[in-house]
């Protein structure tokens, strides 16, 4: 899991050769983790604004998926 998608961690990758030039990448793994963890070293994380539900309202022992990406790339969708 990224756990801080938002706009400024999408850049484009110049690859010379190739029909299309431009790749879009995700930088910043500062946050990430892996998925259904025991315990996560940062628990609630994120930009404000971009963060899943679930990450706000996690509880002690509970653990959350991927889809918290999923919400934050939605978020992305919206304000373009």
């Amino acid at each position: 899991m990224h756990r801080d998608i938002k706009q400024e961690n999408l850049m484009f990758k110049y690859k010379e050769k190739h029909d299309k030039p431009y790749e879009l990448v995700l930088i910043d793994f500062g946050l990430s983790s892996f998925d259904y963890v025991q315990e996560y070293i940062y628990r609630r994380c994120g930009t404000p604004g971009f963060v899943a539900p679930e990450i706000i309202k996690l509880n002690k022992g509970e653990i959350y998926d991927s889809k918290c990406d999923v919400f934050s790339a939605g978020i992305i969708f919206y304000i373009l």
